[in-house]
């Protein structure tokens, strides 16, 4: 039976991170302790037993420039295929997007405590998406990119604090509204999960 393990990982920490500004589907560049998260990444992943054996067989990233940017400085100088997923983005915020923590809390108190808290609960601002919508888009998309493999595989693929705690809620059989107990994924941190 095919084992396509995944290395999902989050790409460096950016400037709105250190803003604590909401980014969402916007972007912010990566700081330079973030390419120094991206190179410290590289290092964790080939250090990896089953990596350093076997090697890795494809890298992915979402279309954020955050998250290329992140498998780009990561990935460099291996031969390895890679490729850009939008399916991998962050959660849309909608009008939140490059607001910071504050603003968002004074002018949206019930949806940022949600948003937070209760997932089930968070209704999006104007152009921004559900955490059901985000979760169906992030299961899909590891399934297809673990079906791309046609023999057990090791796979990079760098997405977003969001996203990932959405993504391995469903992945663990867990309810929606347990997100908030799942450890935030640290900047240039991965996790594996098989598929």
């Amino acid at each position: 039976m095919k084992t396509t393990r995944i290395y999902l990982a989050r790409h460096g920490e950016t400037e709105w991170n250190v803003e604590k500004r909401m980014q969402g589907q916007k972007d912010s560049p990566l700081t330079s302790r973030g390419r120094d998260q991206a190179v410290l990444l590289r290092e964790k992943l080939l250090a990896d037993p089953v990596i350093a054996k076997r090697g890795l067989d494809l890298a992915i990233s979402s279309a954020l420039g955050r998250a290329c940017q992140t498998l780009e400085i990561c990935i460099n100088g291996i031969n390895i295929t890679k490729g850009i997923d939008a399916g991998l983005n962050e959660i849309s915020l909608g009008e939140w997007e490059g607001l910071t923590f504050s603003e968002v809390k004074q002018k949206w108190p019930e949806e940022f405590y949600n948003f937070w808290h209760c997932p089930s609960l968070y209704t999006p601002s104007r152009g921004g998406e559900t955490y059901m919508q985000l979760q169906a888009r992030m299961v899909s998309t590891l399934k297809k990119i673990a079906a791309i493999m046609t023999k057990p595989a090791n796979i990079l693929v760098i997405s977003h604090w969001i996203a990932i705690k959405t993504a391995l809620v469903a992945l663990q059989g867990l309810s929606i509204d347990h997100i908030p107990s799942i450890p935030k994924p640290a900047n240039g941190e991965f996790q594996i999960i098989t598929l």
